[in-house]
């Protein structure tokens, strides 16, 4: 019996441990791509790709980077790891509401987003195959010729258009505070986590808005050209100097965003079982 509980116990342990790492590379992607979009928006970046494929590659272009790119893309699974175990054990005892069920098909959602980008590492690094699959356009395009297909991609749209409208509601309510070992942190510290998440936060869900809008516009349109990924989203705001002004709030929004993810990584109440 005891021996169970001290696997149990060390099983923990790790999962925490390893969560927390998961947080700390998420913030990483997010700050690279932050100060890419704010030296794309300042004429400084050298034609990379901004959003998380650029920042990987960024990465990898620095001395020592490869190796950089795949301690980062093991880290990744660590956050990938939490928001699966969210999503199906409910480790936080959120509730079995509609909305908790919601957000942990969301936990869940975002763990396959982050796989995916740990997977864009490894691509990156060659270690797998190179070739490219389709793009978001060109599933949007199929999806579009099937019956109801422009229904599936308006309501596509039309859900990331309200989870951008959910951040701002985060955003307002800062209850991501409530999930902070606040007894830990300083008063001082207390005031930077809660600034830089609701910056942070209200940068995604800006980019979410633009993306969902284009979404719509897709299935209205019957155009998959329409339909934007993160990077498009940003590159949205590429044209023109007062275009540059918001790509380059964007990119201290994501710089923001990666710091938050740091305070998360440090001080955020994980208890896996």
């Amino acid at each position: 019996m005891a021996l169970s509980k001290k696997v149990h116990q060390t099983i923990e342990f790790w999962i925490e441990h390893y969560a927390r790492i998961g947080y700390g590379a998420k913030g990483i992607v997010y700050g690279t791509a932050g100060l890419l979009a704010l030296m794309q928006a300042f004429d400084l970046n050298r034609g990379e790709t901004v959003g998380s494929e650029g920042a990987l590659k960024t990465i990898a272009a620095q001395p020592f980077g490869r190796g950089l790119l795949v301690v980062l893309a093991i880290s990744l699974v660590g956050y990938v790891m939490w928001r699966f175990i969210q999503a199906i054990f409910d480790p936080e005892h959120r509730g079995s509401s509609m909305a908790d069920i919601l957000r942990r098909i969301s936990y869940a959602c975002s763990g396959f987003a982050y796989g995916g980008i740990a997977f864009s590492a490894v691509k990156i690094l060659r270690i797998f195959s190179t070739s490219d699959g389709k793009t978001a356009e060109q599933w949007a395009f199929e999806i579009m010729l099937q019956p109801f297909g422009r229904w599936i991609v308006g309501a596509g749209g039309l859900t990331v258009f309200g989870i951008g409208c959910y951040y701002f509601y985060r955003v307002i309510k800062a209850e991501f505070r409530q999930r902070f070992k606040r007894q830990q942190m300083s008063d001082s510290t207390k005031t930077w986590t809660t600034l830089v998440g609701r910056v942070g936060i209200a940068a995604r869900g800006f980019v979410y808005v633009v993306i969902g809008c284009y979404g719509l516009r897709a299935a209205w349109e019957f155009d998959s050209s329409m339909i934007k990924t993160t990077e498009d989203a940003l590159a949205v705001f590429d044209n023109n100097p007062t275009d540059e002004w918001i790509l380059a709030i964007l990119g201290m929004g994501f710089i923001a965003y990666g710091i938050h993810m740091g305070f998360q990584s440090v001080y955020r109440s994980i208890d896996p079982m």
